[in-house]
């Protein structure tokens, strides 16, 4: 399709400064080293960063046109047309839409938002798609998936992607005849715009707990900004056992499914499955059925996916045989070790998270309970005390160390994690993580079982204003290679 920047602007507010409304455009960009020749540049005014800056860089990589916020950087636009709009997020997200014709409009678009389980649950509503027999999709924190398969790609390291990258994505999903896309809406995305011109079919609503406070200031801009994806969905799935939730969906006029303890009840917690029964509407005796993988949280998180997918008309009957070939996704309660002592690696970075991981953790260990996990840096200070109390609470013994320190001293944010709790020899400091692992590892006897928690399925480390390379899961597999007892391992 062939557009020009007024096919952009027709029905936008714009004030517009110089240069042809007729120039031919071939995409709409706010990253200048994304951009080539026949792209619009956006000028975003981030936290850290303005767009303004590199201007100049987008009109060198082939710009043609410069939409900004302010009259100010005319100056720097001379060569190419150039206006302005009241707000770039939200023309952005439009003109990412228009220019691949509206792709999400011809698509099922699933969007799950909660302070935790939304990578989860977005990856078992795909799992179940597919396994139905449906072209599915599945975009966010670990990248793309197709019917299942990850994309080998490099994708924004984003929970919701830029609406520059998402509408192209779509675009190029409804050429693979992709009929359903399940993607992840953060709190940050919903409020920087990222999903207000994506068509929304399902909105999957799933907790709201401490997290990313720093960045919304506060715990009301955060339910604000958790609440805009509730406006802009057609049909809603809401978490009935989570208060906050609960009282949205009350007031909610759309069409709404509800998932919770009443609808799916644990039966019992095995070291690697749990047995749950679920209810359907009207049915009084429900289905036992054990599924492949375990976590008291994770009942909540099947029952999501269930409350989903049976509001597309698709009886239980057809949903009960796909649940034990469901799994969880890299990074969430992933086993790396289950013989002669458990290790399991966990991307809980919120105290909400760390319980429940320790929580059902508890429930399936033989022996003692160890824990290693830190928090981020230049991020919510408020919940490290509360996740070093959560920590000791259910650990034997649990090493405190560096998450992603980013720009804060390590040492002090472990001594802010531990800065309530008394001193004990169970407590641990260890600001290198993979010494702390090291350490951890090495205390561990038969039958214990070690949580290693924060980064999940990541493989770099912020530290300073570097990102250097780090796994969780090979870092433990490479320890383990040189333990005496590493012959008498299983994984």
């Amino acid at each position: 399709m062939t557009l020009v920047i007024a096919d952009l602007l027709k029905d936008w507010p714009c004030t517009w400064l110089h240069g042809s409304f007729n120039e031919i455009i071939c995409g709409v960009k706010e990253n200048s080293k994304e951009i080539q020749a026949g792209d619009v540049f956006v000028v975003i005014k981030g936290k850290n960063a303005n767009g303004a800056t590199y201007i100049n860089e987008a009109i060198e990589n082939g710009a043609v046109c410069i939409i900004a916020e302010d009259r100010e950087h005319e100056k720097m636009c001379r060569e190419v047309a150039f206006g302005i709009v009241p707000n770039t997020r939200t023309f952005l997200s439009h003109a990412c839409a228009r220019v691949h014709g509206n792709p999400s409009k011809q698509l099922h678009v699933v969007a799950v938002t909660g302070t935790n389980g939304k990578t989860t649950v977005s990856h078992m509503i795909g799992q179940m798609l597919t396994l139905l027999g449906y072209q599915t999709a599945v975009i966010g924190t670990l990248g793309l998936f197709i019917n299942g398969k990850k994309v080998d790609e490099n994708f924004p390291s984003l929970t919701t992607w830029s609406a520059s990258h998402l509408h192209q994505t779509f675009a190029r999903l409804l050429k693979m005849n992709i009929t359903h896309v399940i993607i992840e809406a953060s709190s940050m995305g919903l409020a920087q715009h990222r999903l207000d011109h994506c068509s929304i079919q399902q909105g999957v609503f799933l907790n709201l707990g401490h997290d990313h406070l720093e960045d919304h200031e506060g715990i009301e801009s955060y339910k604000k900004a958790k609440c805009k994806l509730m406006d802009i969905s057609r049909k809603v799935v809401v978490n009935k056992d989570d208060s906050f939730w609960l009282e949205k969906g009350k007031e909610c006029t759309k069409e709404l499914n509800w998932f919770g303890e009443e609808f799916i009840q644990l039966k019992e917690i095995k070291p690697v499955s749990t047995n749950v029964t679920i209810f359907d509407e009207g049915d009084c005796d429900g289905y036992d059925v054990e599924v492949g993988f375990t976590g008291l949280y994770n009942i909540s998180n099947i029952a999501a996916a269930i409350a989903t997918i049976r509001q597309l008309d698709i009886p239980m009957s057809s949903i009960i045989p796909l649940l034990p070939n469901i799994t969880l996704p890299p990074g969430r309660f992933q086993f790396i070790l289950k013989k002669p002592f458990q290790v399991v690696i966990d991307y809980a970075h919120t105290p909400e998270a760390l319980q429940h991981l320790l929580s059902s953790a508890s429930r399936i260990t033989e022996g003692r309970l160890l824990v290693v996990f830190g928090c981020g840096g230049n991020r919510d200070q408020a919940k490290r005390s509360a996740m070093g109390e959560i920590a000791a609470f259910y650990s034997h013994s649990m090493w405190v160390t560096s998450d992603n320190p980013r720009l804060e001293d390590p040492l002090k944010i472990c001594q802010q994690i531990v800065g309530n709790l008394p001193e004990t020899s169970k407590i641990h400091i260890e600001v290198d993580r993979a010494a702390a692992i090291q350490q951890a590892l090495r205390y561990c006897k038969p039958g214990d079982l070690l949580c290693i928690a924060g980064k999940g399925h990541e493989s770099t480390q912020h530290i300073g204003d570097q990102v250097i390379p780090f796994s969780d899961e090979q870092t433990v597999l490479l320890i383990l290679s040189t333990l005496p007892m590493a012959g008498n391992h299983e994984k």
